[in-house]
């Protein structure tokens, strides 16, 4: 592999968006749904690629052999960004409460998909304990957190891993918002929301294309240095690579002193340098340099291409052999994960319950922007703090959920039962603190 090859799978790669992105503006069915570009581009890359097209026709999509190679190269670039400039304001009683709900979510959904497959083996007895691992990856953090998890079992010397991580959350995406727009039908039909379930505010979403008009268009970043100096995103990218080099160096001279971390990739060191350069650095002067917008441009477009990268390289093989389990746990997944959305918001939450009920559905079903999504339409003018509580629990939660997807498939194949222990014990623990400290007692507390 090249630079040359690498330019020709970024021009290729470059041209599927640019595919995904017009049909979405184009096809109605994935405005409604909201599927994204990248989505579309990789299932677009998959369908016209040596798998599907190449079966029939001589000519097809072609990709260079390290294409897969790009995956653990994006996540680098993602984990560094996920704590620069980062904050969650101030934590309060909402904020909690709401990462409690999810972090109960997070668990249930991992013993769950975990008993799913053990009860499944004595009929089917080749299914892979680690396969009940990969829906909460798919289901909580979307297509992102699948290709995290996919990378991980990847290292592990598990590939298929990562085509099964995607179809879940490509499965989600659905999940979320068809199931979302049922529940809050339902919702409102039970009076449970605040305000009346606007239609026409539905289907303003549903029909927006993605494009933004000129004279409403945000900017994306802040300069923080002058161009005649240093171009102000080069700065940021700047920082992003100093990161990455610290996290390099640091793993390299770790395994020199214990080889055991040749097992922990690259990225899972970007995201531990991330988490202690970030903080320290916001606690100094030199923390006002670090412009988060900017981050999430370059965490968002390393994204973009390894979500087309990941879907379109799925091994159709792969989910043709775990087609049973996939569906089982989806529906049994999907159902609890409405139930529990509703009953622990109704119990932890208070005021608004229902409209963070769906935005922990969304996100825990799809991405943290499904759920907002969703609170969007019963709360189109924001007065509720709904959307912030979704939002400061997200990142919150980031500090149970990444280490679980990066190290969770390592800990998981070396010792399953310590594995299942500790995510059992971090149930229980959930548990507790929304009984303890969030129930609400009183009318908002029935059922």
């Amino acid at each position: 592999m090249n630079l040359t090859d690498v330019a020709i799978d970024i021009a290729t790669i470059s041209f599927l968006l640019f595919l995904g992105f017009a049909l979405r503006v184009k096809i109605a069915f994935f405005r409604r749904y909201f599927i994204p570009a990248s989505l579309i581009a990789g299932i677009l890359g998959l369908l016209l690629g040596p798998q599907v097209l190449g079966e029939v026709s001589p000519v097809c999509l072609h990709y260079s052999k390290g294409i897969g190679q790009w995956i653990n190269f994006a996540f680098c670039f993602i984990f560094s960004t996920s704590f620069l400039g980062n904050s969650v304001g101030k934590l309060g009683r909402d904020i909690l409460s709401t990462t409690v709900i999810a972090g109960t979510m997070h668990m249930m959904q991992i013993l769950v998909g975990l008993g799913i497959i053990l009860a499944l083996l004595p009929l089917m007895p080749d299914l892979p304990m680690w396969l009940g691992l990969l829906p909460v990856s798919g289901f909580y953090g979307g297509h992102g957190s699948a290709g995290i998890i996919g990378a991980s079992f990847g290292s592990e010397g598990i590939p298929d891993a990562m085509g099964i991580a995607m179809t879940y959350a490509t499965i989600g995406m659905f999940a979320a918002v068809i199931g979302g727009m049922f529940l809050i039908n339902y919702g409102a039909s039970k009076g449970w929301t605040t305000h009346k379930v606007d239609k026409e505010e539905i289907d303003k979403l549903t029909h927006s294309s993605g494009l933004i008009e000129k004279d409403k268009r945000p900017s994306m970043a802040a300069a923080v240095c002058s161009p005649s100096a240093l171009d102000p995103f080069a700065f940021q990218f700047m920082i992003v690579g100093v990161i990455i080099a610290i996290s390099y160096l640091t793993r390299m001279g770790l395994i020199a002193i214990i080889p055991f971390w040749k097992r922990i990739p690259l990225y899972t060191m970007c995201l531990l340098m991330g988490a202690i350069v970030g903080p320290l650095l916001g606690k100094t002067k030199w923390g006002q340099y670090i412009d988060r917008p900017s981050m999430k441009r370059i965490s968002g477009l390393a994204l973009e291409y390894m979500i087309v990268v990941a879907v379109a390289t799925i091994r159709i093989s792969v989910l043709k052999a775990y087609f049973v389990p996939i569906v089982i746990s989806t529906v049994i997944l999907c159902g609890l994960t409405a139930f529990f959305s509703v009953y622990l918001s109704k119990k932890w939450y208070g005021d608004h319950w229902f409209e963070v009920a769906m935005g922990i559905y969304g996100q825990c079903t799809g991405t943290l922007a499904t759920g907002l999504l969703l609170i969007k339409v019963l709360d189109p003018d924001g007065d509720t703090m709904t959307s912030e509580s979704i939002s400061g629990s997200s990142t919150l939660g980031s500090f149970y959920q990444l280490p679980n997807t990066t190290m969770g498939p390592m800990l998981f194949l070396s010792s399953p039962l310590l594995y299942v222990g500790g995510v059992s014990a971090a149930l229980v623990a959930f548990a507790l603190v929304g009984i303890l400290f969030f129930r609400v007692k009183g009318k908002a507390q029935a059922v």
